[in-house]
C-alpha cells in the first residue's frame, strides 16, 4: 500500500511540475471569488477605468520542468488566479516569450476590482477579449486569435523600444560638439630602419606634438585639418624632424553626450629634415597619417582625450643604396598622445 501511495505521490508531483507556477501577492482579500469568464484583460497601454482598485499582483512563471506553457495556457492561469482572489480585471504588465532562460511564455499582471458601473460603460469586444470572445469563438480559433494578439503586442512593444532608443541617440547626437580642436603630445616609436654611418637603427623613440581641427556632421562623417611635428634624435648626434600638415576624412561615434571616439585618415604635405654637425638635409614629400582617438567631455567646452597615431612618409633614396624586395626608403612611426580637447 505504501508503494502505491509513493507512486501516486510521485506521479502527482511530476504532473504538477509540468504546469507553470502561479504566484500571487495580495494587497487585500475583501472581495469574494468571481468566475474566469467575468475577468476583463487589459494591456498596460490600454485605458483602465479610473474607479478600479488594485487588489494584488499575479505572475505565471516556469518551474524549471514546465512543458505546457503556451501563451493561451499561461494567460488562462493568470485569469483563473485573478478570479479566485476576487478580481474581475487583469492588466498584463509584462509578457516574456520563450527564450534562452525558459521554454514557455511568462506573464506578470496586476489584479483589479472594477465597479459594475464602470464595466457597463465598457461593453466592447476589445475590453472583453478573454471573456466574450472565448464564448463566441471555437477553441482553436480563439487560441489562434490570442497568439495573434500576443504577437501584435510584442511587435508594438519592440517598435516603442526602438523609437525610444532612436530618440535617445538623436538627443546624444544633438548634444555632441560639431567642431573640436585637439592639442596632444606623447612618445612615438620609429618602426622603420634608419641608417647612421654604419649603425642601422631598427627602433627609436621620439616625441610627437599634434594639433588637429575636426568638423563632424550629424551623420558622424566629417573632415579635419591636421598638423604633426615629430622629433627623434640618435646616438651619433643626428636629429630628425618631421612637419606634416594636411586634410583628413573623419568618422566619429558618440556613445553618450560625454564620451566620443573617432578615426581619421589623412594625406598631406610633409617636410623632412635631418641635421648632423652643422650639416642638414631637407626633403618635401607626401605623408600619410591615421589617427584613432577617444575623448571624455568634462565641461561644456573642454575635454580630455588620447589618440593613437600612425605616420608614414617615403623619402628619396640616396645614390647607390640598394633596397630589399618590398622595402621602401622612408620614415614610419607609431605614437600615443594625450591632451586637451576644446569644443567650439
Amino acid at each position: 500500500m505504501k508503494k502505491y501511495l509513493f507512486a501516486l505521490s510521485a506521479l502527482a508531483l511530476v504532473l504538477t511540475s509540468c504546469n507553470p507556477r502561479v504566484v500571487t501577492e495580495m494587497l487585500t482579500n475583501e472581495w469574494p471569488a468571481t468566475t474566469p469568464d467575468s475577468v476583463y484583460v487589459f494591456d498596460k497601454t490600454d485605458v483602465i477605468p479610473s474607479e478600479s482598485q488594485e487588489i494584488g499582483k499575479v505572475k505565471v512563471v516556469d518551474t524549471g520542468f514546465t512543458t505546457n506553457g503556451s501563451y493561451n495556457t499561461v494567460m488562462q492561469l493568470a485569469i483563473n488566479a485573478t478570479a479566485e482572489k476576487g478580481g474581475n480585471g487583469l492588466v498584463i504588465t509584462e509578457h516574456r516569450w520563450p527564450d534562452l532562460h525558459s521554454t514557455i511564455h511568462r506573464v506578470w499582471g496586476t489584479m483589479l476590482r472594477i465597479p459594475e458601473s464602470a464595466i457597463a460603460e465598457r461593453e466592447s469586444p476589445d475590453s472583453m477579449e478573454y471573456s466574450a470572445l472565448q464564448q463566441i469563438l471555437p477553441e482553436e480559433e480563439y487560441a489562434e486569435y490570442m497568439e495573434y494578439k500576443a504577437t501584435k503586442r510584442y511587435y508594438e512593444q519592440q517598435q516603442r523600444e526602438l523609437k525610444e532608443r532612436l530618440k535617445q541617440q538623436q538627443e546624444v547626437i544633438r548634444q555632441t560638439p560639431r567642431n573640436v580642436i585637439r592639442i596632444s603630445a606623447g612618445p612615438t616609436l620609429m618602426t622603420s630602419k634608419y641608417l647612421v654611418e654604419n649603425h642601422r637603427y631598427r627602433y627609436r623613440v621620439g616625441v610627437d606634438i599634434c594639433v588637429d581641427y575636426d568638423h563632424v556632421w550629424k551623420s558622424g562623417l566629417g573632415f579635419g585639418i591636421n598638423y604633426l611635428h615629430n622629433y627623434t634624435s640618435f646616438d651619433e648626434g643626428v636629429k630628425s624632424r618631421i612637419d606634416y600638415v594636411g586634410p583628413s576624412l573623419v568618422l566619429a561615434y558618440a556613445r553618450t553626450k560625454s564620451f566620443r571616439c573617432d578615426v581619421a585618415f589623412g594625406l598631406g604635405y610633409c617636410h623632412y629634415s635631418d641635421s648632423y654637425e652643422g650639416y642638414s638635409l631637407t626633403q618635401n614629400r607626401v605623408g600619410l597619417m591615421m589617427r584613432l582617438g577617444a575623448e571624455w567631455r568634462v565641461a561644456k567646452h573642454l575635454g580630455l582625450g588620447a589618440q593613437f597615431n600612425v605616420f608614414s612618409v617615403r623619402l628619396k633614396e640616396p645614390e647607390g643604396m640598394k633596397l630589399e624586395k618590398n622595402e621602401f626608403y622612408g620614415i614610419e612611426h607609431i605614437g600615443l598622445q594625450g591632451g586637451l580637447r576644446y569644443y567650439l
